[in-house]
């Protein structure tokens, strides 16, 4: 009954979106119906929503922010009522809570697909030896892929098993491999489907198609692994530069404002003018410039992260799950620097 009313409510989305969900939702295995999982989706957007406006309307700090942000977008908003402000803060909450939400989702998904193709991609190899193999014994196709299915090729061999139980239900094979294709997002995997049915259909050698697969496949696997090995400096120079260069020159940066700021000018007339170099006193706020190099670390982190999954997988998907790790030593060195500053100018 539950769920029949998250269907219900994630009808109210367009037909074309959800064809898209249910193909990601695929691709990351969830069995799940689309409209169930968009009706889930909805629900707990307005939960979050409630929360996130109930949070800035209770917090006085928040409410004067959200006024001052306001203002400064639009200079010629001067209403500050606090019917006003209740409805900016549930506008905002909103577009918060929804946005947190569709980025966790979307990064959850992300990282389930690429685990299940990564794992599928890895065994492809061996099992497509196996199963030509099995096609010189004798067999036909779909049981030669049956046999072949053995515990230890893992999620690929449950999915084989799904695809030959299909085709020994009545499903056509094609239809059957093509459903199997369309559960991963893996270019190796749809040129193997599309090599079998061409095979079938063209009435070939298929242990020799399979072989030869089997042996293309793996060796584009190994190129890519030396690819991915002979960029390994320019991974560690990434991370080096996005984790610990930037915000050690920050937490610097930040301490030598500080110090300027309390350091007194001289009298005018103690300094010859020269211009291009006249005294001045430090015209940018301490916490203003904090803000800048903490937003500053985190944007370099994640298009650092964006990077380096470029090079080691080709797509800036696989650097997805590199963010959190970035983010968090970078924040972590731009704050211990910071405080190991404090600290030694403490002692002088």
């Amino acid at each position: 009954m539950k769920f029949e009313a998250y269907e219900a409510i994630g009808r109210l989305f367009p037909r074309t979106r959800i064809r898209e969900l249910g193909s990601a939702l695929d691709s990351a295995g969830m069995n799940m119906v689309p409209e169930a999982f968009a009706g889930f989706f909805l629900v707990m957007g307005a939960l979050l929503s409630v929360l996130f406006s109930l949070s800035i309307l209770s917090i006085p700090d928040l409410q004067r922010l959200l006024i001052s942000f306001s203002l400064a977008a639009f200079q010629s908003l001067t209403i500050t009522s606090p019917l006003f402000v209740t409805l900016l803060g549930i506008v905002v909450g909103t577009l918060l809570a929804f946005a947190l939400l569709s980025l966790l989702v979307y990064v959850f998904v992300i990282l389930v697909t690429d685990a299940r193709k990564r794992s599928v991609e890895n065994a492809l190899p061996n099992f497509l030896t196996l199963a030509a193999s099995n096609v010189r014994a004798g067999m036909t196709l779909d049981q030669a892929m049956w046999y072949a299915a053995k515990p230890e090729f893992g999620l690929l061999s449950k999915e084989v098993e799904t695809v030959a139980k299909q085709t020994f239900g009545g499903v056509p094979f094609n239809q059957a491999i093509d459903r199997f294709a369309e559960r991963f997002s893996s270019k190796s995997i749809k040129r193997v489907v599309a090599l079998l049915k061409q095979g079938i259909a063209s009435g070939g050698e298929m242990a020799q198609i399979l072989e030869h697969t089997a042996d293309d496949t793996r060796n584009m696997q190994m190129i890519s692994k030396e690819i991915a090995a002979s960029l390994m400096m320019y991974v560690i120079f990434v991370s080096f530069a996005a984790a610990l260069g930037t915000p050690f020159l920050f937490g610097v940066s930040s301490k030598l404002i500080e110090v300027l700021k309390e350091v007194p000018l001289p009298p005018a007339g103690a300094v010859p003018d020269l211009g291009f170099a006249r005294p001045a006193p430090v015209s940018i706020s301490l916490s203003a410039f904090q803000l800048f190099t903490l937003g500053s670390s985190v944007v370099t982190a994640i298009f650092s992260s964006f990077i380096i999954g470029v090079i080691q997988s080709g797509s800036k998907k696989g650097g997805i799950k590199f963010i959190p790790f970035m983010i968090g030593i970078s924040l972590l060195v731009y704050f211990l620097v910071s405080l190991m500053l404090k600290q030694f100018f403490l002692t002088i």
